[in-house]
């Protein structure tokens, strides 16, 4: 083989062709592109509502504050994330990865967590009103002071979990009632017994 330092002629058909390639590869794969379009726009504004963030590397992010409000962040990494303060209100995080997690006073009411692994994740004052947790392995996991009324962790996998002072009545837990302090009668079906 000869080494030259003139241009083959052939180079313009092999840019040309590979330009097309690549132009095909775009338009055949829009989803990706929007994916690369919804992470830039949750890195630079920190809201991306009902954003398709499906299987995305959130990990040891700061993402305090952020609006995922509905987001689709299904299988996500979220290691040693910062959602202190975020609402992932009705997002679906089925499968994600939720470890070493601070969500303090984070809003996931109506999330499913189905499928998803949350080990060591601080959830303190956080509000998971009627969030979904079936076949979620859940371990060594903080929701101290957490709002979590019709939360289903009934088939959820619930190993060294602190609910001190979480309020959890409608709540399905598998293993043991934790609603000490539910009264029937309520008009949505429960209230507050606040005499102990």
């Amino acid at each position: 083989m000869m080494f030259s330092d003139r241009p083959s002629p052939l180079a313009p058909v092999y840019a040309a062709l590979a330009l097309s390639m690549l132009g095909g590869w775009a338009l055949a794969s829009p989803s990706l592109a929007s994916e690369a379009d919804a992470f830039a726009q949750l890195l630079q504004t920190g809201s991306c509502p009902r954003c398709d963030l499906s299987g995305a590397d959130l990990r040891r992010l700061d993402l305090s504050g952020a609006n995922l409000e509905q987001a689709d962040l299904t299988d996500a990494n979220f290691y040693q994330a910062n959602l202190d303060n975020a609402d992932l209100s009705g997002a679906n995080l089925q499968g994600a990865y939720l470890s070493s997690v601070s969500a303090i006073a984070a809003n996931f009411n109506s999330a499913q967590l189905d499928q998803s692994i949350v080990y060591r994740a601080d959830f303190t004052d956080a509000s998971l009103y009627g969030t979904r947790f079936g076949n979620a392995f859940v371990e060594k996991t903080q929701f101290v002071n957490a709002l979590m009324i019709g939360a289903d962790l009934s088939n959820a996998v619930l190993v060294s979990v602190n609910f001190e002072g979480a309020i959890l009545c409608g709540a399905e837990i598998r293993y043991g009632d934790y609603r000490y302090e539910c009264v029937p009668g309520a008009s949505d079906g429960v209230e507050i017994d606040h005499s102990r």
